[in-house]
């Protein structure tokens, strides 16, 4: 099984198609790149951390306005459940891993 995987790396390293296209989805050296990353992996999860209890208060809030009282529950469950105050910790060590990515010289 270790050879095989080995295998199938070394046939991934030397495979130009598959080369060309971790070029494609590499983010780019630039401003935009950078802020893609801290925006899409930091950013939501530094909100969490620090203003869930403010997102549930809306989002209560609002739901008491729907029109479908089981919509309203629904919405105040589900915001409950995603606005916890931890942090994803798969979700940060994907944005360090994008950016070292980033940084990294080819």
């Amino acid at each position: 099984m270790k050879d095989k995987i080995k295998e199938i790396q070394e046939n991934l390293q030397n495979n130009p198609k598959f080369q060309e296209q971790m070029q494609k989805i590499k983010p780019k050296r630039t401003i935009w790149g950078f802020l893609g990353v801290i925006l899409f992996f930091f950013v939501p999860e530094f909100l969490n951390y620090f203003y869930h209890n403010e997102i549930n208060a809306w989002i209560i809030n609002y739901a008491q306005n729907a029109p479908n009282k089981e919509m309203g529950d629904m919405l105040i469950w589900l915001s409950k459940k995603t606005f916890d105050g931890e942090l994803s910790y798969i979700n940060i060590s994907l944005g360090f891993a994008f950016l070292f990515w980033l940084f990294k010289r080819d």
